[in-house]
């Protein structure tokens, strides 16, 4: 079986409630991205959510007010199959992956899944 520690993304981007929109947007350009998972702190890791190019196109101020809170993020572990469903029955191209404590660890996109 295939795990998504196989398959991720590791050392991806990531951004706080408290960033700005305008380093976050920078962060999008400079990466390649229309998605930044959202972690509590830079220093502990936690997700708590997500922002797309859409969410902050016109905006101004920092993430919090703007970021997605109901995130589904799939452990390092599970089967590749298992992170599938889940981006099957949430409709999302990309999933956040988190290790056995708890914090972003990288990302599994469906171009992944794919190769």
């Amino acid at each position: 079986m295939i795990r998504v520690s196989d398959i991720m993304i590791k050392d991806t981007v990531c951004c706080t409630p408290l960033t700005k929109i305008e380093e976050s947007r920078d962060m999008m350009v400079k990466y390649h991205c229309t998605k930044l998972p959202v972690v509590n702190t830079l220093k502990e890791r936690r997700i708590i959510g997500a922002v797309s190019e859409k969410d902050i196109a016109d905006e101004v101020g920092t993430i919090i007010h703007f970021m997605s809170r109901n995130l589904n993020a799939v452990c390092e572990d599970e089967t590749v199959d298992e992170c599938l469903r889940i981006m099957i029955l949430n409709n999302v191209e990309q999933v956040p992956v988190i290790d056995k404590q708890g914090h972003f660890c990288g990302i599994v996109t469906q171009d992944e899944i794919l190769r």
